[in-house]
């Protein structure tokens, strides 16, 4: 329909054209011969007929051309994605409304040119909506979230933008609807998330940490402060931070066990090490991490729990070096000290009591001295030892 009417604009203008220049043409061919007597009589026709073709295919073009932007006009108002609609300024009725707005609230678009701004609002926001028209000035450009209601009567969300206008002569307003439910729920949802990290992050003596990874931005709880004595100023928000404080001797070890974890795709990841603290000394600390990827299986965040294990680690040690002392004893007591025991035995069955060999008894005094001796050093070796067991 466009097209044709640029047609019949486009030909009746031609035809107008043509009757104007059947009433000029010989005034003009007088007029040229009168004026440029060196041009040939017979070129004239020619000439004119030129003349009368470009001004008519400029004319023409203008015509097409407006038009055309009409209908892009036109396209980009009715096949824009989002609901977009025009209402009048007095009456609030519905003037025009896209494809989209049609889909989205289900109504036709022969109901919704008999319906008001009004139809589509939850009814509770009514007399709000009448109040905002009324305060809202015609030259200011508006934006406002809303709850519409559809013809279903399903209530959502709507942000809405608008600004004034001019409609076939009526004085209206151009609004664009913007469904901002699912922006909602994932604001709440995310909001929920942050809340419950925060309340871990307060109430855990642990350092928790967020770490996006592909931003290299972490976002960590009081941990590197209280834990480990670093003021707010020292610590900065990226990963390198940690990891150059992890201890030389163990620094290597994690990043490979971290890498080799990223890349068979590992969620959960933990690692025991030794981190520096403020003062230079260092802390055991058990560190356990939940990493996440995207679809194409990069990893894009890692939430995670560094726990100082330094009294357990050192309770442990302590255990490993009380036992090494009981291994000790034990093996003493099962192989030293049975050979002493085993030479005295073995000397006091030797002995003459009838006395008939006095010299023979004199020599197995003195051993038996000797193994004596030795019985009693390995008792004092196990006392020294028990005695270190005890300060630990």
């Amino acid at each position: 329909m466009a097209m044709s009417a640029t047609a019949l604009k486009a030909a009746g203008l031609y035809l107008l054209l043509g009757c104007v220049w059947a009433g000029t043409y010989s005034s003009l061919w007088l007029s040229l011969a009168a004026h440029f007597p060196q041009v040939n009589p017979a070129l004239l026709p020619y000439i004119m007929h030129a003349a009368f073709v470009t001004v008519s295919a400029v004319l023409v073009f203008v015509l097409v051309r407006n038009n055309s932007r009409q209908n892009n006009y036109r396209l980009l108002f009715y096949e824009h994605p989002l609901p977009m609609w025009i209402y009048e300024w007095g009456t609030l009725k519905f003037l025009a409304v896209n494809n989209a707005a049609i889909e989205k609230y289900g109504y036709s678009r022969k109901e919704f040119l008999g319906m008001t701004i009004l139809d589509i609002r939850h009814p509770s926001t009514v007399n709000e909506v009448l109040e905002d028209v009324r305060k809202t000035s015609k030259q200011s450009v508006y934006r406002g979230v809303w709850q519409h209601q559809k013809k279903n009567r399903e209530i959502f969300p709507v942000e809405l933008y608008a600004h004034t206008t001019r409609y076939r002569g009526h004085e209206a307003r151009l609004v664009m609807a913007v469904d901002i439910d699912a922006e909602i729920r994932s604001t709440v949802m995310a909001k929920d998330i942050g809340t419950r990290y925060e309340l871990l992050a307060q109430v855990t003596p642990d350092y928790i940490y967020y770490w996006d990874m592909s931003a290299d931005h972490v976002t960590r709880n009081h941990g590197p402060s209280s834990l480990f004595g670093y003021k707010e100023e020292e610590i900065m928000p990226h990963g390198n931070w940690w990891y150059e404080k992890i201890h030389p001797d163990d620094a290597e070890t994690v990043q490979q066990r971290f890498q080799a974890a990223l890349r068979s795709h590992t969620v959960q990841w933990s690692a025991e090490y030794r981190f520096r603290c403020a003062n230079g000394q260092y802390k055991f600390v058990h560190d356990r991490g939940h990493i996440i990827y995207n679809e194409e299986g990069q990893p894009v965040r890692m939430i995670g729990a560094v726990q100082d294990i330094t009294e357990k680690q050192q309770y442990v040690q302590q255990l490993q070096q009380q036992n090494a002392v009981l291994q000790d004893i034990a093996r003493i007591n099962s192989h030293e000290i049975r050979r002493p025991v085993a030479s005295i035995l073995g000397i006091m069955s030797m002995f003459d009591l009838d006395k008939n060999e006095p010299a023979l008894n004199s020599r197995l005094l003195g051993l038996l001295q000797q193994s004596t001796a030795e019985l009693d050093g390995l008792l004092h070796q196990i006392q020294h030892k028990l005695r270190s067991l005890n300060k630990q």
